[in-house]
């Protein structure tokens, strides 16, 4: 048999078809996975760990920068452990280009140029806190994932539903939303790979393996999360992430933003920041908040007409039919960033 004929039998993945059936509720995803490398060494990584139920059991929180630019890390954290997902470990992370568009990979081709010209200034600004959450209240056959998915809420403002997590931590725009979260088990074990290569897996191993060990009684003393607090504000001066009093700040000061800011002051002239962006560093401290501010607040995250390789999912396919409590409102909510 000649090479090319051999080549178009052989099997294109060596993940079976049933790899990920109880990790997505998603044909489309299941499918997906068994081509993708973070998925298939999350498998490897994760079941070298503990069981792959306990996918199920846990879920995490990446609280981004703009939730640390903004102080609402403590709000998110009190939030999460009254709807019973307690912290179980945490680390500190830092975006880079490659992890933001391998992170979304399979929302990533529906961003607009504007929020990918955004982006990275956004989630390079300074240190994101990961956080191993555990669910101690998901209904039997609610994985952890889904049902933090499904509290969460859209990314998108005109979207939001009032009692969902982002509403309640005030959410101020499509990229300034806080918080990321995985969708279902399979992206829990992907994204928990992903972040590997940069945190390793020694922060949540023991939590894993281990779920009882999650403290009954909480105190800011006891909490992984809390512990690393100061470190990432620290690093993040804190803001207001209001777009008028950006725009009067940046006005009062003097160079490159403050010129923009006088003379290019509405969203119709976006785009005359986004090309600043590119050659013109931004300014330290605050005043990249400023910016940071006003062109998240004018751009448009998505492009029209153009459907992410693959969706947020309903909580629907997990929870029983009468259960009205969590179903999602996502489905083609594209702008996670």
């Amino acid at each position: 048999m000649a090479p090319l004929e051999l080549d178009a039998v052989l099997p294109r993945s060596a993940l079976t078809a049933t790899e990920f059936d109880g990790l997505s509720a998603d044909p489309a995803k299941r499918e997906a996975y068994r081509y993708d490398t973070y998925a298939r060494e999350g498998l490897r990584s994760f079941s070298a760990l503990t069981d792959l139920t306990r996918s199920h059991e846990f879920t995490f929180v990446v609280l981004k920068p703009d939730a640390v630019a903004g102080r609402r890390c403590e709000l998110i954290l009190e939030i999460l452990r009254s709807q019973g997902w307690l912290p179980a470990a945490a680390t500190t992370i830092r975006f880079d280009p490659l992890l933001t568009r391998e992170l979304w990979r399979y929302q990533f081709n529906a961003a607009s140029a504007q929020r990918i010209a955004v982006v990275d200034h956004l989630l390079g600004s300074g240190p994101a806190l990961l956080v191993l959450l555990h669910d101690t209240r998901r209904p039997a056959g609610m994985p952890a994932s889904v049902r933090l998915t499904a509290a969460k809420g859209s990314a998108d403002p005109e979207a939001a539903r009032g009692t969902d997590l982002r509403s309640r931590i005030g959410r101020v725009n499509g990229l300034f939303n806080f918080i990321h979260t995985a969708d279902d088990p399979a992206d829990v074990i992907r994204e928990l790979q992903l972040f590997s290569y940069q945190a390793g897996w020694d922060w949540c191993a023991r939590a894993l393996r281990e779920p009882g060990q999650v403290a009954d009684g909480w105190s800011p003393e006891r909490d992984p999360a809390y512990a690393l607090l100061a470190q990432v504000h620290a690093a993040v001066p804190a803001h207001d992430l209001d777009l008028t009093a950006a725009l009067r700040r940046l006005r009062g000061g003097g160079g490159r933003w403050a010129e923009l800011a006088q003379r290019a002051g509405t969203r119709e002239q976006v785009g005359q920041w986004l090309d600043a962006l590119g050659p013109d560093r931004l300014p330290a401290g605050p005043a990249r908040w400023d910016v940071l501010t006003v062109v998240t607040g004018w751009i448009d995250c998505n492009e029209r007409g153009v459907a992410p390789l693959l969706s947020t999912p309903s909580a629907a396919a997990w929870q029983p039919a009468d259960d009205d409590g969590l179903r999602s409102e996502q489905e083609g909510d594209t702008c996670l960033v």
